[in-house]
């Protein structure tokens, strides 16, 4: 007969052979919801196009301080668009993200266009030799080099509207969600708001290099981002999510924040045991809390609040 075999970190461990052995509840997926990267390799490449613009102005130095600003800032116009394209990819992850979420208010992909339409304009007119005759012979090679130059830019223009596409130009899932536009922007702003902080945590634990704390910092944003998603899919709930949203997940960001300070400068095990002990509480208040949601029970909700809240005020945050 085939003996089964285990140890300390198998499911199941402390139970003696032979017992039945339940699946212990799997934790929160701490990448759940998250996507690996909200720009492209192409963006970036965005950043790098521009250079050869550099060495055209320093060979311009001793020739034409014209032609030498000229390509200067086309390099300029070119690398703010690339800076304006990566913010835009950004905010079109955040959008498609979310189930419920307003169109950016500026669109940064299609400005991003329009300047890389603009620096390859300056760059190519700039680009041309100086022609040699008479007055009208120069300026019918002006001419034609403004036309090329014109040609290119629109190219370039059209060609990064097809390689990037165009920023989102509606709000998302409001007649869905049979919301107005004011209870749009509330419940937008609070679940931004709730996403800052998680990146702040993530952000401040991740400094503190302990896997342990990473590990256990990733389970508590990813059943916050859980609460997040109910949120979305029913708008109705920020009113009873709020204070886990805002107030909690704000003490959560700032007990992080002073043991983040302290914890090198002190080396305290105790103060690092104590700072699991909050994450382990906090996690399991918000999943009871999120669970309360889907069971429209408020009751039980009110309770997981209290909870959180005493916890929060013994550790001073």
């Amino acid at each position: 007969m085939a003996q089964r075999f285990g140890g300390k970190y198998s499911p199941g461990a402390g139970k003696p052979t032979g017992e039945g052995l339940a699946s212990p509840t799997p934790p929160a997926n701490r990448f759940r919801g998250q996507s690996a990267s909200s720009v492209d390799v192409r963006a970036l490449a965005m950043f790098v196009f521009p250079t050869p613009l550099l060495f055209a102005a320093l060979g311009a130095v001793g020739d034409n301080a014209i032609r030498m600003a000229s390509f200067l800032l086309a390099y300029a116009v070119l690398m703010f668009g690339a800076f304006l394209l990566r913010e835009g990819q950004k905010a079109h992850a955040a959008y498609d993200a979310r189930s419920i979420a307003k169109a950016p208010a500026f669109p940064r992909k299609v400005c991003a266009a329009v300047l890389a339409g603009c620096g390859v304009f300056l760059a190519t007119w700039m680009a041309a030799p100086p022609t040699a005759g008479n007055a009208l012979i120069q300026a019918a090679a002006l001419g034609g080099n403004l036309i090329n130059a014109l040609l290119f830019g629109a190219l370039t223009t059209g060609a990064h509207l097809m390689a990037f596409g165009i920023d989102p130009m509606k709000n998302k899932g409001v007649e869905d969600a049979n919301i107005h536009q004011a209870e749009l922007d509330r419940v937008t702003e609070a679940l931004d708001k709730a996403e800052a902080k998680l990146k702040s945590i993530e952000d401040l634990a991740h400094k503190l290099r302990d896997r342990e704390i990473d590990t256990k910092v990733g389970a508590l944003n990813a059943t916050v981002r859980q609460m997040i998603k109910l949120v979305e899919e029913d708008p109705r709930d920020l009113s009873r999510a709020r204070r886990y949203l805002g107030v909690y997940l704000k003490g959560a960001e700032d007990a992080t924040r002073k043991y983040a300070t302290n914890a090198e400068r002190l080396n305290d095990p105790k103060l690092r045991d104590d700072y699991l002990a909050l994450l382990t509480d906090l996690e399991a208040g918000f999943q009871r809390g999120k669970d309360s949601l889907l069971v429209d029970d408020r009751a039980d909700l009110e309770v997981e609040i209290e909870v959180l809240r005493e916890r929060l005020e013994q550790e001073g945050a």
